[in-house]
C-alpha cells in the first residue's frame, strides 16, 4: 500500500506512523489533569455559549424632528449604490426600577441608590460594556463587507442642533447615512439589558426595533447577535458573527495537536480535546453542536466524535487507519478516508457507526472528501492520474468526474454552502510555486486565484453563508489561520500561538442553512 500523505495538510511529523498505524511514542494522556470523557472531549463549558434572549419593541420612543417623509423607501439591494451605515456607540440607559421594588410606580434607578459605592461599581461595569458591545458590533458589521462604513467623527455634525434625545432625519442624510443604527445598554440585575433601532434615514422610518437579553460579562455575545439581526434584517444577509472556527493546534506541546474553537473573529480560543495525542481535521455537523475528528490517542488514527454541548465523546469507526471525515449537509453520514481494504478509499458511514459502505475503490490514493451543499455530491482529492487532482463522484461512488486540471498539485477541497454560487475551494501548486487557494466555479468552468506571493496557502474553508473563506497559511512564519473575503479581500489573521492548521468553519446551532 502507498504511504498515505494525506496530502498537504502540514502533519510532517505523522511520517511512519501513517505507513504503519502506529503512532509511535505518543501515550495518550489527560491535558495536565482536565476529567476528559471516553474521548478526551473536555467538559460542556467548552462548548457552551451565552444565552441571548430577544423580544421585539414597540413604537420608538426617541423623538423625530418635524419634516415631511419622502415618497421613496431605502432600496439596500439596488446595485452599485454602496449603502452606508452609521452606527453611533452604544448609550447608558438607566436601570428601569419595577414598581415592586419601589411600592409605587417604576422609577429610574440611579436617583436614590441604597449603596453608592456599588452603583460606581455597576455603572463603571456598564460602560465597559457598552464600549466592548460597540467595538464588537462595528467590527461584525464592517467585516460582513456589504455596508460603506461611515467615519465616527462625522456623528458629531449629525448630532449638533438637534434638542437632546431628537432624531434629526435630515441631519444624519447630510452626512450621507442611509441606515442608522442606535442602540442603549444597561445593567438590570444579572443581567445586560440592550435596546437597538434600526432607523431607514431617507425613507424617515423606524424599521427595527429589538430588546437584547445576556448574562453580565457577556457583551461579545450580545453584540453578535444584534449584528447578525441587523444584517438578517437589513439585507437578507446571513452574518457569520455568531460562528465559530475549529482547528486543529500544537500550542499545549511539540508533540501533541488539539483540536480547538475559536470566534469567527479569532476571540475565544479554548480547547475541545486535551489527550496529549494527534488530533486531527476536525469537521463540524450541519446543526453546530458535534464535531467530528481524527485523533491518534489509542495508537492508529481513529474517527471520533466530539458532542459540545453534552461534555462528550466516542470513537465511531476505529478497527482501521481512518482520516479527514466530512459531515453530510442532512446530519446523517460521515464521509472520511480508510486504509481497511488495503488502500486508501473514500467512505461513507451513518453518525451512529452503522451502514459503513465503500464509495471508491482503485489503487490511488483518494482522501479529503467534501460534500455538496444539496448532500448529493462528493469531491475529493485522487492521485489517480498520477499528482493528486480534484474530482467529483455521485454520493454512491459513481459518476466520477475530474474537476482540476490547471495546477501540477491540486488538494484538500471545500464546497461552498452557498445556494448562489456552485464552487469549490482548493489548495493548488501553480507553476512551482508553494500553495495557493483558488476556486473553481462550476457554472462558468473557470479558476480564479485567491491568494498569491505570500508562503504556503492551504485547507480551504469556507463560512456558512459561502462568502468568507478560513485556510492555513505560513506567511507569517508557522503555519497560522487566516480569513479573508470570496473573493481574496479583506485578510484577517486569527491565530498567532503554536502551528495551527485544517481550520472548519461551522454554523452556530440554531442558525438557518
Amino acid at each position: 500500500m502507498k504511504s498515505l500523505r494525506l496530502h498537504r495538510l502540514g502533519l510532517a511529523l505523522l511520517g511512519a506512523a501513517l505507513a504503519t498505524g502506529v503512532a509511535a511514542g505518543f501515550v495518550p494522556g489527560t491535558g495536565g489533569g482536565v476529567s476528559l470523557g471516553a474521548a478526551g472531549v473536555l467538559p460542556r463549558t467548552t462548548g457552551g455559549t451565552p444565552v441571548v434572549e430577544v423580544t421585539s419593541l414597540g413604537a420608538s420612543r426617541i423623538e423625530t424632528a418635524s419634516q415631511e417623509a419622502g415618497d421613496w423607501y431605502l432600496d439596500i439591494t439596488r446595485p452599485g449604490a454602496p449603502v452606508r451605515i452609521a452606527i453611533p456607540d452604544f448609550q447608558l440607559a438607566p436601570r428601569e426600577v419595577p414598581a415592586s421594588e419601589t411600592g409605587g410606580e417604576g422609577v429610574e434607578a440611579g436617583s436614590a441608590p441604597a449603596d453608592p459605592g456599588d452603583a460606581s461599581s455597576v455603572a463603571e461595569e456598564a460602560a465597559g460594556a457598552a464600549s466592548v458591545a460597540s467595538t464588537v458590533l462595528w467590527d461584525d458589521i464592517e467585516y460582513a463587507g456589504v455596508y460603506r462604513m461611515l467615519p465616527k467623527r462625522f456623528y458629531r455634525i449629525a448630532e449638533s442642533g438637534s434638542p437632546e434625545g431628537v432624531l434629526d432625519y435630515y441631519q444624519w442624510e447630510s452626512i450621507g447615512a442611509d441606515i442608522l443604527i442606535r442602540g442603549t445598554l444597561r445593567i438590570e440585575g444579572e443581567l445586560l439589558v440592550a435596546e437597538v433601532r434600526m432607523h431607514a434615514v431617507r425613507a424617515q422610518e423606524n424599521v427595527f426595533g429589538r430588546r437584547y437579553t445576556a448574562a453580565r460579562g457577556a457583551a461579545r455575545t450580545l453584540a453578535h447577535r444584534i449584528a447578525d439581526d441587523i444584517l438578517q434584517h437589513a439585507g437578507n444577509y446571513q452574518g457569520v458573527a455568531r460562528t465559530r472556527i475549529a482547528f486543529s493546534t500544537s500550542r499545549s506541546g511539540p508533540r501533541s495537536k488539539e483540536i480547538y474553537l475559536m470566534d469567527y473573529d479569532g476571540y475565544g480560543q479554548r480547547p475541545v480535546t486535551a489527550n496529549g495525542s494527534l488530533n486531527l481535521t476536525p469537521s463540524w455537523s450541519p446543526d453546530g453542536r458535534a464535531l467530528s475528528y481524527i485523533s491518534y490517542r489509542e495508537g492508529a488514527p481513529a474517527l471520533y466524535l466530539a458532542f459540545l454541548y453534552q461534555g462528550r465523546g466516542e470513537k465511531l469507526v476505529g478497527d482501521f487507519q481512518s482520516f479527514t471525515p466530512a459531515w453530510s449537509p442532512d446530519g446523517r453520514w460521515i464521509a472520511f478516508t480508510s486504509n481497511r481494504d488495503g488502500q486508501a478509499e473514500i467512505y461513507l458511514a451513518a453518525v451512529d457507526g452503522s451502514e459503513l459502505r465503500r464509495l471508491t475503490d482503485n489503487r490511488a490514493i483518494d482522501v479529503a472528501p467534501t460534500w455538496s451543499p444539496n448532500g448529493r455530491t462528493i469531491a475529493f482529492t485522487s492521485d489517480r492520474t498520477g499528482a493528486p487532482q480534484i474530482y467529483t463522484m455521485d454520493r454512491d461512488g459513481l459518476n466520477l468526474r475530474r474537476v482540476s486540471f490547471e495546477g501540477s498539485y491540486n488538494d484538500s477541497p471545500a464546497w461552498s454552502p452557498s445556494r448562489q454560487h456552485s464552487e469549490i475551494a482548493y489548495a493548488s501548486r501553480i507553476e512551482r510555486r508553494p500553495f495557493d487557494i483558488v476556486v473553481h466555479d462550476f457554472e462558468t468552468r473557470q479558476t480564479r486565484q485567491l491568494t498569491t506571493g505570500r508562503g504556503s496557502n492551504e485547507s480551504p474553508s469556507w463560512a456558512p453563508n459561502g462568502l468568507h473563506i478560513a485556510f492555513t497559511s505560513n506567511r507569517a512564519g508557522n503555519d497560522q489561520v487566516f480569513t479573508m473575503h470570496r473573493d481574496g479581500s479583506n485578510l484577517k489573521q486569527l491565530t498567532r500561538e503554536g502551528s495551527n492548521t485544517t481550520p472548519r468553519w461551522g454554523t452556530p446551532p440554531g442558525n438557518p442553512q
